[in-house]
């Protein structure tokens, strides 16, 4: 949850970049240390056992394999983080090379150098502290790598996946007396997350290499906007694949779009890709099991294109949500300074109701096993129209 904010050094679009890249993990879980700290997620009780972390090297293993495959053109590699993370950032470094091309990120050519050390230290980050990532690199031809991209996904399974309770208060980042508290019916199963995660992730390389990193922008929040786009396909993509496994609409699923709709708080509002995956999760998943993996592809961006507002209709949902945090009891700046500029936007009250209500429905039905409707009752549908 980076909850912090970058140092203003200016207004330029490069200065903007330079900061989402620093901040933005571009992950599934993307929470800070100091974050990690007051939660007690660095307590050596939240590592899975020896055997779980055996049967999760296997599923990465396999999956990896499935996107090396079939992407002949990227050359997917799992750097893992934890006590060797030193070890592995050398190694990367010296794949690397010195011409490596950072491209989650558009930017201009005399700028590439500056980008690519921000990058690295991105990475470093990352790895110290156990954060789910994704970086995807060009290097070049006669490099070490064999593919002409490198998608680098961190991910330490030993953090979260130690069982389906922590995996669930892993992704909510609820207090022990709150996630004691939690139905076992609305527990994420540690396996169908783990494999969510690394979805999620090799979707933001795919979307990079395919349709372009986050693009340069004038405006104010251009940047943390294009970051939620890219957030809400790589979910989509992510749920897309699970229901392309299981041809169902699983009890994961379900819990899956329960979490996202909860994240509007528990993470910071520009997190909650609920609307996508609400979106997703509408469509057949029998269909979605006899789809192709680029008609999946494509299916993940036409549905984050039908749900993510234009941008100013995104300001005035991101200044809805704050007015609702504040309703519900939240102060705005622990979200980050900028979005109390955000928070002066007029807007409909009765989205910021419509936000409060969603929230509440949600957050009490992690204490019950009654049937999970995938629309909060109060709002009737959709969220009003901006």
């Amino acid at each position: 949850m980076y909850r912090r904010v970058c140092p203003r050094r200016g207004n330029t679009p490069i200065a903007r970049m330079l900061c989402a890249a620093v901040l933005a993990a571009g992950g599934l879980i993307s929470t800070d240390a100091s974050v990690q700290a007051d939660a007690g997620l660095t307590d050596p009780s939240y590592r899975a056992t020896p055997q779980a972390v055996a049967r999760t090297h296997a599923t990465i293993k396999r999956k990896l394999a499935f996107y090396n495959r079939s992407f002949p053109s990227i050359r997917f590699m799992h750097l893992e983080g934890g006590e060797e993370w030193s070890g592995e950032l050398v190694a990367l470094l010296t794949l690397l090379g010195v011409d490596a091309v950072p491209l989650d990120y558009e930017h201009p050519p005399d700028m590439r150098t500056t980008l690519l050390e921000v990058t690295i230290e991105r990475l470093r980050q990352m790895l110290e502290y156990d954060i789910m990532s994704a970086t995807l690199f060009g290097v070049t031809p006669d490099g070490v790598v064999d593919r002409p991209h490198l998608c680098v996904i961190t991910l330490n399974p030993a953090t979260f996946l130690a069982d389906d309770l922590l995996a669930t208060r892993y992704m909510l980042d609820l207090s022990d007396e709150v996630a004691r508290r939690i139905h076992p019916a609305r527990y994420l199963h540690s396996e169908d997350l783990l494999e969510f995660a690394l979805d999620h992730e090799a979707f933001h390389c795919l979307d990079s290499r395919f349709h372009g990193g986050a693009p340069m922008t004038q405006e104010q929040f251009g940047g943390e906007y294009h970051l939620f786009r890219r957030e809400s396909a790589a979910d989509a993509y992510a749920l897309a694949m699970h229901l392309h496994a299981h041809g169902e609409i699983t009890a994961f699923a379900r819990n899956l779009v329960h979490v996202r709709a909860l994240w509007m708080f528990t993470d910071s509002p520009n997190r909650c890709t609920y609307e996508t995956v609400r979106v997703l999760l509408k469509h057949d998943p029998k269909r979605l099991a006899r789809m192709s993996l680029r008609e999946v592809i494509d299916l993940t961006v036409s549905v984050r294109d039908a749900s993510v507002r234009p941008y100013h209709e995104y300001l005035h949902q991101r200044a809805a949500a704050l007015k609702a945090a504040r309703k519900l009891g939240m102060d705005p700046q622990i979200y980050g300074e900028q979005w109390c500029q955000c928070e002066k936007i007029e807007t409909q009250p009765e989205l910021v109701d419509a936000l409060v209500n969603r929230y509440r429905y949600y957050y009490r039905q992690l204490f019950t096993d009654a049937p999970l409707a995938l629309e909060a009752p109060s709002l009737s549908g959709a969220l009003p129209q901006q």
